[in-house]
């Protein structure tokens, strides 16, 4: 059959510029496959094949590349120098030689316009997968994955610097979005939140990251927006959410902000919307809230709080943790029951003979009171609210912390960036990711 389809389809296809050395690449395939040798282990021949074919396959793409090149550059006149470029492919690094000439506007190589040859050397697809893995797993080990799927013989620091600094391009790019000027439309507060759908949840806290060069730890800040009917519950287990867009940066409040409010109406499309605000205690967050959505409810998000009273337990029963527990489940009871002046009465109510608790209780004390219009927690279950439970802290876990926070792992101020900004949009449930690519794809062609 193989040798049938050499013989017959040579005849039609030689004449053709782009295939006339159609010979050449059959016998090149043919000479791999006799070369391959015979193998008792199904897996084992499939990894020699697959290395085999991706060699053969760039071989053949240069080749063909090359050629249309040569058929091209024929048409011109006064032609200068050769010049290298070369590119990564899926299949493996290409080379190609293209020819300078003289024009009009000086020294060009028209065959890069003509032919869409890009000038960066990293062609999207190959970009996009790289990307992918360095922010799914450790540079090293996205490095040998890298490695391995694309014969590509990078070094480490060159596969992270081009994450990071892709990174750092997506983030200017969703950044530097113009604000939507007119403000989402709430819902009257008197209409019964329960019987409406459109409740859509902002979630924002934030997350120390390590950085580099003696800088310590800076705050990450992370935002989370997802849509009510996308809360799906589960008996006896946490509810999962299964569409949200994410946002996060190191950059300042206010330009965390802006981003948030542009993805918010991105999401909501200009449809007409509850807003439920769930933050812990920082006051950036409720001013942000107020400032940008006027008229939210703002909930103090219930597994920050539960922190607060941990700490009381641990500090009042060190070494009980049974104690420890059922004291905790006790207080967050009487919190859902809107009870937080009680647990303020039953904190004071313990043994305080250490320092430690005694600074446990201010702290939970002044938290609760500072907070006191964002804990009616019986009104918001009541409602059918959601009132945090580790939703935002969530968030930080899956944006930030499973990727930036390993062991031994520090980072430039711009990597972080880079890496955040490219781990919450391939995170989120939008096109964000895909669209990013395809204009990449699109400008690369362009240019």
């Amino acid at each position: 059959m193989y040798n049938t389809i050499t013989k017959s389809n040579l005849q039609h296809t030689t004449s053709s510029p782009l295939m006339n050395n159609l010979q050449s690449i059959l016998s090149q395939i043919d000479e791999t496959l006799h070369s391959l040798p015979d193998w008792n282990n199904l897996e084992q021949f499939v990894s020699e094949f697959h290395k085999t074919w991706l060699k053969l396959g760039n071989v053949v793409q240069q080749q063909l590349v090359q050629d249309r090149i040569d058929e091209k550059e024929n048409q011109y006149q006064s032609p200068r120098t050769k010049r290298e470029k070369r590119y990564y492919t899926p299949l493996g690094e290409m080379l190609v030689k293209r020819r300078a000439y003289i024009t009009a506007d000086g020294i060009k190589v028209k065959v890069d316009e003509e032919l869409g040859l890009p000038k960066n050397k990293w062609l999207p697809m190959v970009l996009e997968l790289a990307c992918a893995l360095g922010v799914s797993s450790e540079f090293p080990n996205s490095h040998r994955l890298f490695q391995r799927w694309t014969c590509l013989d990078l070094t480490e620091k060159t596969l992270a610097n081009q994450v990071e600094q892709t990174g750092n391009q997506l983030q200017s790019q969703e950044f530097n979005l113009l604000n939507n000027p007119e403000p989402i439309k709430q819902l009257d507060l008197t209409s019964s939140i329960k019987e409406n759908p459109n409740l859509l949840y902002v979630g924002v806290d934030g997350v120390m990251t390590p950085l580099n060069q003696k800088q310590g730890y800076k705050e990450a800040k992370v935002g989370v927006i997802f849509w009510s009917k996308d809360h799906q519950k589960v008996k006896g287990q946490r509810g999962k959410i299964r569409r949200r867009e994410y946002v996060a940066t190191l950059k300042s409040r206010h330009e965390f902000r802006n981003r948030v409010y542009q993805l918010y109406n991105q999401v909501a499309e200009h449809q007409v919307a509850q807003t439920v605000i769930i933050g812990d205690g920082a006051h950036w967050i409720w001013e942000m809230a107020q400032e940008q959505f006027p008229g939210s409810i703002e909930i103090l998000d219930f597994f920050h709080l539960s922190e607060y009273v941990w700490k009381v337990a641990k500090a009042a029963y060190p070494n009980q943790e049974q104690k420890q527990k059922d004291w905790v489940s006790t207080q967050q009871n009487l919190l859902k029951q809107s009870q937080w002046k009680t647990v303020i009465q039953n904190s004071y109510g313990l043994k305080r003979n250490n320092k430690d608790l005694i600074e446990a209780i201010t702290d939970l004390e002044r938290y609760l009171t500072n907070n006191k219009s964002r804990i009616n927690y019986q009104a918001y279950l009541g409602a059918g609210l959601m009132i945090g439970s580790g939703v935002v802290e969530s968030s930080n876990r899956r944006v930030v912390t499973q990727r930036l926070k390993q062991a031994g792992m520090h980072w430039s101020k711009r990597g972080a960036e880079g890496v955040m900004a490219l781990r919450a949009a391939y995170l989120s449930n939008s096109h964000r990711w895909s669209s990013f690519w395809k204009d990449r794809s699109t400008i690369s062609r362009a240019c």
